[in-house]
């Protein structure tokens, strides 16, 4: 099987489900916001409680009936109760064994057995959404607290600006209205941040759903290095072979849900062969003046006639193998469905790795290099004030698209991380 049907070391501190919260001083960073959201997922602790029981079933359906015994008194006469009186007066002791119809046994164990693996991968594919959700929803607070950062820095330009206005008014070198003008310019920058305040705290809500109230305290917001997802898209063309998600928990689930159903075709089969019970018993008998008091045994062997199929083990038969093809079909659309959000990831992340290049190689140095010529004639009069506050507002720009670029390039690699799962390590360097 491709999934253990056991999965040691993990359930228990899944159930264990604690509202742990990070010590107020530490930094919450992606890993331990991974960590702390995996100790208080309960969704994933259930699915890991839920395949723990259905291995526990499979083991159990592959067991034959419980015997039954029977303990009796036969032929007692109702005249005088006397065991003594009648000759054919007897106590009897009976066993008797349903043996299972066919391979019957063994097949529900191993359809038992198939369902716990898809409970166990299901469990595996829940804990990787898990890791890309909080990625995603991780590294979105990151990004607005780096805008945030990045306005929080050019506030303080504008700021330098403003008093530079003000100081060239007191001598009479400008007119009030661009002083005004310088802040007004400031005045809009502080909208600004106040809104990427409220992004941030929207980003943090979110968060929140899988962290708690560590989501609202101190944030670590570098960028992840995950070297080994980039190394690997780097090589990539597009499309990506489709080989990359056949070895998915999700899709190891659906072909354990495959080989359930199989199992289940089989099951149907056995249905057409008869089930057979045997019935053993001793009856002890007492002298009487009529007989020596011998005791009497006795063996018999029943079974079932599935002579009447039409309506039973055909349509059962029929139905599993419409389950079983249901199956396939569905294990072959969720192939698909994984196969094009994997190439899609891939697609965005290396057009978003070209774009961030680009800024980081040009259009950054560009954009600052105009804000400070710009700056420079605006000091020797040979600017205006209008042009200074544009050019800085598009370095602003430029810097928050860089940040807006990076943050959904890694965005893009935690999706493909998750598809990529059995080949990548979630604390790599």
């Amino acid at each position: 099987m491709g999934i253990a049907l056991r999965a040691p070391g993990r359930l228990l501190p899944a159930l264990l489900i604690v509202s742990a919260a990070l010590p107020a001083w530490a930094q919450l960073n992606l890993e331990s916001a991974v960590q702390l959201a995996r100790q208080q997922d309960p969704h994933t602790a259930a699915a890991y409680a839920g395949a723990e029981a259905a291995a526990e079933t499979a083991v159990a359906e592959a067991q034959w009936a419980d015997p039954t015994l029977r303990l009796g008194i036969a032929s007692l006469p109702t005249d005088s109760f006397a065991f003594d009186d009648q000759a054919m007066t007897q106590k009897v002791v009976g066993i008797s064994q349903k043996l299972p119809r066919g391979d019957s046994a063994t097949l529900a164990g191993e359809r038992g057995a198939h369902t716990a693996e898809a409970g166990f991968a299901d469990a595996a594919a829940l804990d990787l959404a898990l890791e890309r959700d909080v990625g995603l929803a991780f590294l979105t607070l990151s990004e607005q607290l780096r805008v945030r950062a990045l306005l929080a820095e050019n506030r303080r330009w504008m700021q330098e600006l403003v008093g530079y206005n003000r100081a060239r008014l007191a001598s009479a070198q400008i007119q009030s209205q661009q002083l005004l003008q310088s802040q007004l310019a400031l005045a809009r920058l502080d909208d600004r941040i106040a809104e990427v305040d409220g992004e941030i705290n929207r980003a943090r809500g979110v968060l929140s759903r899988w962290v708690g109230a560590a989501a609202w305290g101190a944030v670590d917001a570098s960028e992840p290095a995950w070297r080994d997802t980039r190394d690997w898209l780097a090589a990539q063309v597009l499309p990506v072979p489709l080989t990359l998600v056949e070895q998915h928990p999700a899709v190891a689930a659906s072909n354990a849900r495959v080989a359930a159903e199989r199992a289940n075709v089989a099951l149907a089969r056995e249905a057409y062969k008869p089930q057979f019970g045997v019935d053993l018993s001793y009856g002890q008998r007492e002298r009487t003046p009529t007989s020596d008091g011998s005791d009497f045994a006795s063996v018999t062997i029943s079974f079932d006639l599935p002579l009447f199929r039409e309506n039973r083990q055909d349509r059962r038969l029929a139905a599993s193998r419409a389950r079983e093809s249901a199956g396939m079909l569905q294990r072959q659309n969720l192939l698909q469905q994984l196969h094009a959000e994997l190439n899609g990831a891939v697609a965005m992340a290396q057009n978003l790795d070209r774009r961030r290049n680009e800024y980081r190689t040009e259009l950054l140095a560009q954009a600052e290099a105009t804000a400070d010529a710009v700056l420079k004639g605006y000091a020797s009069n040979t600017a205006e004030l209008d042009a200074v506050i544009d050019a800085r507002m598009d370095a602003i720009e430029a810097q928050i698209s860089a940040a807006e670029l990076t943050y959904g390039y890694f965005r893009a690699l935690a999706r493909i991380r998750y598809f990529r799962a059995t080949s990548t390590d979630a604390n790599s360097k």
